[in-house]
């Protein structure tokens, strides 16, 4: 960001963030970030995206994939401190962020819809046929 009215790169891009410590952090949920997410979890994509969506997923089950994807983002947008990041100070920063778990829960849950669902190819990014347009949790077709 180069300014205050210039929007981050991972919003242009209609990508979703989570607002932590006063920074967007992009979340990317790649074919690494997945593999991640679901060895250090030990649970499959459908079933952490079906958990998501019904409000089951625990605090650290949330920052753990918030943190892989952010991982993803940080590497693509070469950002050493959110390519370093780590799940506990993730953790930490959803408890302190306006919304706290519920509100990064329903951003991490939109995401995984849209990563079980086709709308991110391999390397974690939108696919051209997904809108930027946004209801109150999860992305719309427009």
């Amino acid at each position: 960001m180069t300014d205050e009215t210039t929007r981050p790169v991972a919003q242009e891009r209609g990508e979703l963030t989570l607002l932590l410590d006063g920074a967007d952090m992009g979340l990317r949920p790649s074919y690494e970030a997945i593999q991640a997410i679901e060895t250090s979890l030990g649970r499959g994509l459908v079933d952490l995206a079906r958990d998501g969506i019904a409000g089951k997923l625990s605090m650290s089950e949330t920052a753990q994939i918030a943190t892989e994807c952010i991982r993803a983002w940080g590497r693509d947008v070469e950002d050493k401190g959110a390519a370093g990041a780590n799940a506990v100070r993730i953790a930490k920063l959803i408890l302190d962020s306006d919304g706290g778990i519920y509100a990064a829960q329903k951003t991490v849950s939109a995401m995984l819809s849209l990563a079980v669902t086709g709308g991110y190819n391999s390397s974690g990014e939108l696919k051209p046929s997904m809108t930027t347009e946004m209801t109150g949790s999860a992305p719309v077709d427009g």
